[in-house]
């Protein structure tokens, strides 16, 4: 039965149409000016006060001696990456196997996804963290950071940059407004891509999610754009701004989340703002150019407490029908149970009734908050920020309905005297409600953060993140598992791209970006953030599969 959450539609909102200049030189890209610095009240925004955060982030690097020991309420121990290898290492490239610490050569090791493509994606830009997104289409990848937007061939050749992602939004962007967490996504059902931004003035107070779709299958091509207003809940207005905007869509409709804020003060609630793809990638000119919204807010779990960074799915299944929707959350900062939100009739509000909204329980193994990561050269830490869930996508074929997500979480590995950052994900099958697999994996001394998860059309699973220790510069990693391996297990990690410095210029995450390929539904791209020369971040991109 559905549950009651407040809800509402919007007026009319109008939008425009743009196209901006592509085919963009190399030399020009490192010509472009720098994004803006990021404002000074954009900081790291939590359910509670940041002074609160600090206190429960201290606690994070105890030892959790459930976790040390025999883990007794969750159903597998934790994996542990055999892999090392912090240097590149080429045998990566191939369809080799390693030989984890402990085996025989005479049986060999799981090993990682091979990458048959790897290349640099966009220099730092003055705001911190980047927050990489990536969308693939049959020939074009679309990736983004704050603040910029570019598209590459998948060889890795730049083809345009979109500085500031004001060419994209300056015709609806609202004076002196800051954009800031991009999302970005292509739409294998209609051929369109999909991109996203938040934006905020301090005076007058305002926000705003920014919307964008390609008018055809060209990335670099024309745009419709618009700038819809955050503060309103349906056509309510509020006092609240948008924060952490994250970006699922199915055959019918894109799923827009947001932690809302009060301006100058603290969390309020999460809401689901829902957009009818037919009138986003319909436009038009003029007084025909406008859509709608339905949203849901005030979203609570099902012990009442209040949801937090809820995360729509990226859908893959069939055409035809009016398909359930899914989101999932975790809890905050700690538990043993997911929320998961099924939407049903998410396109009434169009077709004469309401969409509907229901939650659900579901057991898992449990998590908390993860311990800030160590990194050589320095001993400032590298923030993992929480235990929000950093990704969501569902998957319908061969009989399956699973919905797979990800995020850090803490552990204490056997022997160890400090909680570690790992990786932590699930596998859930949406018609019982229940963790088919679920598991922690990281490595003792290491730390593991901010990952993304990713299936292929033969349920293979992909997972790109981040690590570091105390003697490892902060490098991006991969690894994945195939559909016939044993449950609970992903394989020996493989690096994608090396640290090569200490970072101590600001934040790191908030999160890194995956993606199925619109060209070649074997294949998923990665792309992640590690710690370039000079005390700056950097970007790299990798394609990669099971053969």
């Amino acid at each position: 039965m559905a549950e009651e959450y407040s809800s509402g539609g919007s007026e009319p909102v109008y939008g425009r149409s743009v196209e901006a200049v592509k085919d963009l030189p190399a030399e020009e890209f490192m010509r472009m000016p720098a994004a803006p610095a990021r404002p000074d009240w954009m900081v790291t925004r939590f359910p509670v006060s940041m002074e609160e955060f600090q206190r429960l982030n201290e606690q994070a690097d105890i030892p959790d001696q459930r976790s040390a020991g025999a883990a007794e309420a969750d159903a597998v121990d934790a994996v542990e990456d055999g892999a090392g290898g912090d240097e590149p290492d080429l045998q990566a490239m191939q369809e080799v196997f390693d030989v984890p610490e402990g085996e025989s050569e005479s049986e060999p090791g799981l090993l990682a996804p091979i990458m048959p493509r790897s290349f640099e994606g966009i220099p730092q830009t003055a705001w911190m963290p980047p927050d990489n997104t990536i969308a693939a289409g049959p020939n074009n990848i679309l990736v983004a950071v704050n603040t910029d937007l570019a598209g590459y061939s998948k060889f890795g050749n730049l083809q345009f940059r979109w500085a500031n992602m004001t060419t994209l939004f300056n015709a609806v962007l609202p004076n002196n407004a800051a954009m800031f967490d991009p999302q970005v996504a292509y739409d294998h059902y209609e051929n369109r891509w999909i991109v996203t931004m938040d934006a905020r003035r301090e005076s007058p107070e305002g926000s705003w999610i920014m919307v964008g779709v390609s008018q055809t299958g060209d990335p670099g091509g024309a745009y419709w754009v618009w700038a819809l207003d955050a503060t309103q809940d349906g056509s309510r207005p509020t006092d609240n701004w948008a924060d952490y905007t994250q970006l699922g869509f199915d055959t019918q409709a894109i799923y827009l989340s947001q932690n809302q804020f009060r301006f100058g003060g603290g969390f309020q609630y999460t809401k689901l703002r829902i957009l009818n793809k037919s009138e986003l990638y319909s436009g038009g000119t003029g007084s025909n150019h406008f859509i709608h919204w339905w949203d849901f807010w005030n979203l609570r779990n099902p012990d009442n407490s209040m949801a937090f960074t809820v995360q729509p799915a990226t859908h893959f299944r069939g055409l035809g029908g009016n398909p359930d929707a899914y989101l999932i959350n975790a809890l905050w900062p700690k538990g043993n149970t997911l929320t998961l939100w099924t939407l049903s009739n998410p396109l009434g509000y169009w077709t004469g009734s309401q969409p509907s909204l229901s939650r659900r329980s579901v057991n898992c193994r449990s998590y908390d908050l993860p311990p800030d990561a160590a990194q050589a050269g320095t001993t400032t830490r590298i923030a993992t920020n929480d235990s929000r869930l950093l990704k969501a996508m569902y998957q319908f074929t061969g009989g399956a309905l699973r919905l797979w997500t990800c995020h850090t979480s803490r552990h204490t590995w056997r022997g160890e005297n400090a909680a570690r950052s790992v990786v932590q994900w699930y596998e859930i099958d949406i018609p019982t409600h229940t963790v088919v697999q679920q598991n922690a994996y990281g490595r003792t001394g290491m730390y593991y953060y901010f990952p993304a998860i990713q299936t292929d059309i033969r349920r293979n699973a992909y997972v790109v993140f981040g690590r570091s220790s105390s003697t490892v510069f902060a490098q991006l990693r991969q690894t994945g598992r195939r559909l016939t391996e044993p449950p609970h297990l992903l394989q020996d990690s493989a690096l994608v791209k090396a640290g090569e410095g200490s970072y101590t210029g600001g934040r790191w995450g908030d999160y890194f970006g995956i993606c199925r390929d619109g060209g070649d539904n074997s294949v998923v791209w990665m792309y992640g953030e590690y710690a370039d020369t000079g005390n700056t971040w950097g970007t790299w991109m990798c394609s990669t599969r099971f053969v």
